[in-house]
C-alpha cells in the first residue's frame, strides 16, 4: 500500500498523542477484553483510488455508508486534510472506534465527481478489543 500523505501521519501521531487506546479491567467483563492488553497505535482503514495510468484519483466528495441501518459514517477531514486526500488519491473508510468490539460492519465507499457518484464499493470491516480491521473488500480502486 502507497505512504499515507505526512498530513494524514501527522494527524495519526497526534491521536496517538491524547488517545491512550488500551483495554483495562473496567472494560465490560461480557466482551472478553478484560484481560487483553493494546498497542497504542490509532487504526484507519485507507481506499486507495487512481485512474487507468495509477494516478491518484481526487474526488470532490466522498461517503461510507453502513449498509445495515443506510446510516452515513463517513470520517470527516478538514479542508487541508482533503485536500491532501485528493492529492494522494487515499481516502479514509474506517477508524478504531468506528466498530463495536467484537463486531462486523458491512461498508459502502462512494465517490463523487461534480456531484456524480464515480466510484461504489462494498467492504465487511470489523473489530478485535483492540482494533478495527478489513475482513472483505478491495483497497485498491481504479476507475
Amino acid at each position: 500500500m502507497k505512504r499515507l500523505p505526512k498530513l494524514f501521519m501527522l494527524t495519526i501521531s497526534f491521536l496517538l498523542g491524547i488517545c491512550q487506546i488500551s483495554c483495562t479491567s473496567d472494560d465490560d467483563p461480557n466482551s472478553g477484553c478484560g484481560n487483553i492488553g493494546c498497542t497504542e497505535i490509532f487504526v484507519t482503514i485507507i481506499v486507495s483510488i487512481e485512474d487507468q495510468n495509477q494516478n491518484p484519483l481526487a474526488l470532490d466528495s466522498f461517503e461510507v455508508i453502513n449498509i445495515e441501518n443506510e446510516s452515513e459514517v463517513t470520517i470527516s477531514l478538514s479542508p487541508s486534510e482533503l485536500m491532501e486526500a485528493q492529492q494522494s488519491g487515499q481516502y479514509p473508510l474506517v477508524s478504531d472506534g468506528g466498530v463495536e468490539i467484537n463486531q462486523e460492519l458491512q461498508l459502502q465507499f462512494k465517490g463523487f465527481i461534480n456531484n456524480q457518484e464515480v466510484i461504489n464499493s462494498n467492504y465487511t470491516v470489523s473489530a478485535d478489543c483492540c482494533h478495527v480491521s478489513l475482513v472483505s473488500g478491495d483497497l485498491q480502486l481504479v476507475l
